[in-house]
């Protein structure tokens, strides 16, 4: 008979806990953090080069006659100016990869706007919209440029908050179209880090 005792009063303590929890309204602690800034280990797809024309020296019509293309590494920090569940933000990030062909990097600078859903569990789900440019530098054994483009896209992720202050952006993924001399070329990125709000 103790046992069972101990049991009902067991799951009626984390029933209550768990229902505490998630109906526990952060609104108030969010509007008292207007700003966010956060650091992203960040993996991008780069664009590929092969259609794309050199821009500098060579005849206009010039193949750059290689591709290094994969998912180059790097990372991302911004800054994020909140009100309620929408959000304006800068964005800046930096990614290379490397092969046997050459290098290319990406340095991509996003402005945008976020919505925040609304957070259950300590968890929240966030969308945004994109615009910025981005600098494409590629580097090879008889190929160097550097060119700034134009960038589109939108994205997504989910958040922990793992403090009043600090949050664990679990993942952030996006899909961005970026300019090039041929047409707009597909690209988009895996995120996660942490992010402060204060």
């Amino acid at each position: 008979m103790p046992t069972r005792l101990f049991l009902v009063v067991l799951v009626t303590f984390c029933l209550r806990s768990a229902q505490g929890q998630g109906s526990y309204d952060w609104t108030d602690a969010d509007a008292l953090q207007p700003f966010e800034v956060y650091a992203l280990a960040s993996s991008m797809h780069t664009v590929d080069a092969t259609p794309t024309q050199v821009i500098n020296n060579p005849s206009p019509n010039q193949d750059l006659g290689f591709s290094p293309a994969g998912n180059a590494s790097g990372a991302r920090m911004g800054f994020v100016w909140r009100r309620a569940d929408i959000g304006m933000l800068a964005d800046l990030g930096f990614h290379k990869y490397s092969d046997h062909s050459g290098s290319t990097s990406l340095a991509p600078l996003l402005l945008g706007i976020r919505f925040y859903s609304g957070e259950q569990f300590r968890t929240s789900f966030f969308g945004e919209g994109l615009a910025g440019a981005y600098r494409w530098s590629v580097n090879s054994f008889n190929v160097k440029f550097t060119t700034v483009k134009g960038l589109v896209g939108g994205g997504g992720g989910m958040d922990i908050r793992l403090s009043r202050s600090v949050v664990f952006r679990l993942f952030e993924l996006r899909i961005l179209l970026a300019g090039a001399r041929s047409g707009p070329l597909l690209t988009g990125s895996a995120s996660t880090g942490l992010a402060w709000r204060f």
